[in-house]
């Protein structure tokens, strides 16, 4: 058992991948990293979302935090890899020691109006991005890394959204590969964190059909999920707390149930 505090990251780097938003929970996992110890990398996208990544950055640093900011879609091998490179400039280092994949899009297009370009779109970001920034992180990661993706109980409902649920259940099924993959080989963990209807700037409104049905479903309390409840989760799967947690899916959803 460790006599340290096994919830402090000092000296750690963490990639956030889609952080840029800061009512988002990639924002939020990054802030909840970075007032432990670690330094953050807030990654966006788009250069109308420059001022909102800069902003998630500043906050974290008025706290007394470590951030940088770096623009790239993940899901183009040279800005992976230059998301991957421009974090370890920052903080000078050669190592990532935290990669979270939460970038993505979710489109609630119904399966008989989905386009080919949407289809492309939703699987760029939702499967290539993560496969193409795990590939850049993974040289630079060390025994005892993490690799944690961002999923959603909707993956094994077979409800809403059937692109964007697919694509997230090809990110699980990905999990459970590099868990064997990259733990054998390497000593790295690898587990999907899966969230419920969570309150963020893009959440559906409370009286939306979808939304209703789904907190039905909900055990605990029947409310939306907080973008802090999402970050606790990964800081657990984060620590030294879960080196012997690998290959897991993990439903943050306040207690829904799919079967």
């Amino acid at each position: 058992m460790s006599t340290t505090n096994d919830l402090s990251f000092q000296g750690k780097v963490a990639i956030i991948s889609g952080s840029g938003r800061p009512n988002g929970i990639g924002a939020a996992i990054a802030a909840a990293l970075a007032v432990r110890g670690a330094c953050v990398t807030i990654n966006y996208i788009s250069e109308s979302s420059a001022p909102k990544a800069a902003e998630v950055a500043e906050s974290i640093r008025a706290k007394g935090g470590k951030a940088t900011v770096v623009r790239g879609d993940v899901g183009i091998p040279e800005e992976a890899r230059k998301l991957v490179k421009e974090t370890l400039a920052a903080f000078n280092t050669d190592k990532i020691d935290i990669l979270v994949n939460n970038a993505g899009i979710a489109p609630m297009t119904p399966t008989v109006d989905v386009t080919s370009e949407e289809m492309t779109s939703v699987f760029h970001a939702n499967v290539q991005g993560p496969l193409l920034l795990v590939q850049a992180a993974l040289p630079y990661m060390p025994r005892g890394g993490r690799i944690i993706n961002i999923s959603t109980c909707l993956s094994r409902m077979g409800q809403h959204s059937p692109v964007y649920t697919a694509s997230k259940a090809a990110l699980d099924s990905l999990t459970f590969t590099w868990a064997l993959e990259f733990g054998r080989k390497f000593g790295i963990t690898v587990n999907a964190i899966a969230p419920g209807l969570t309150k963020t700037d893009k959440a559906p409104p409370a009286d939306h059909p979808e939304v209703v049905r789904m907190l039905d479903m909900t055990r605990l309390e029947g409310r939306m999920g907080t973008i802090e409840e999402i970050a606790d989760s990964v800081l657990l799967v984060a620590s030294p707390l879960s080196g012997w947690i690998t290959g897991q899916y993990i439903s943050v959803s306040g207690g829904v149930n799919w079967i």
